[in-house]
């Protein structure tokens, strides 16, 4: 008896032993494969913040207020340097930006540096205008926070 045990142990064991041969592998490379999708939506989300920031680039070179204000949140904070400071409805934000356009029309606009993060980034940039015939230069910063799945500007300073 105690040799018929020891055979079935001995199976047992070579049983275990091939299991753990097969599934080993496997699941190294699963937690790799898994590894390597994490990095790729760090990487998708850092590209869709960056395409964000063009997009908004692109509607104040344009002063394009409609295609900034879907990025509005429900209470963004602004400070302009005709005076205009704190927060606002999304609403109200885009007769804030809108004002602001007419009266320092944009000659043009550059995004020099932008800074992606998981939940919160940010850009800066030169906005060169004209009002009443006068051009001049002001400095925009402009930070996003995501919220759920959307990105939304959570301050908007042009000064």
């Amino acid at each position: 008896m105690t040799d018929m045990g020891s055979r079935q142990t001995f199976l047992n064991m070579h049983k275990i032993f091939y299991i753990l041969i097969i599934f080993l592998p496997l699941s190294v490379l699963f937690s790799q494969t898994s590894n390597l999708s994490g990095k790729t939506e760090t990487k998708t989300s850092s590209q869709q913040e960056e395409l964000i920031f063009k997009e908004i680039e692109s509607a104040i070179k344009e002063a394009n207020v409609e295609q900034i204000s879907k990025y509005f949140g429900q209470q963004t904070y602004f400070s302009f340097s005709n005076g205009t400071n704190g927060y606002y409805s999304s609403n109200q934000a885009f007769y804030v930006v809108e004002d602001f356009f007419k009266l320092y029309r944009v000659t043009s606009f550059k995004l020099d540096h932008i800074k992606t993060d998981n939940n919160h980034s940010y850009a800066t940039g030169k906005y060169n205008y004209d009002n009443r015939g006068q051009r001049s230069t002001a400095q925009v910063y402009i930070s996003l926070k995501k919220i759920g799945t959307n990105w939304i500007i959570t301050q908007f300073t042009i000064n």
